[in-house]
């Protein structure tokens, strides 16, 4: 069986301890800034926006933004029959 490319980048994302606790967190709270995400590790906002945007990238998280904030949350596909990932 072949994987597709995009599940690769979404396994390749799941080796960093950091970009997993991440995907917890929002399984745990649903929507959160940037900001609140920031508050929830011990490394700098860019590097937590360096992950974000990995995440974003393999189609793991999708974002909104709201007046000055942008707000991440798991891509609905995940949470769907069609990946299985975190069923």
């Amino acid at each position: 069986m072949k994987l597709k490319s995009s599940c690769l980048g979404c396994f390749a994302a799941f080796s960093c301890g950091t970009r997993m606790e991440i995907i917890n967190l929002l399984q745990e709270k649903g929507k959160i800034s940037v900001l609140e995400i920031t508050k929830s590790f011990h490394v700098t906002q860019p590097t937590i926006t360096h992950h974000l945007k990995y995440l974003k990238n393999v189609h793991i998280l999708s974002s909104k933004k709201e007046g000055r904030h942008v707000y991440y949350f798991l891509h609905p596909k995940c949470n769907e029959n069609i990946c299985h990932i975190f069923s």
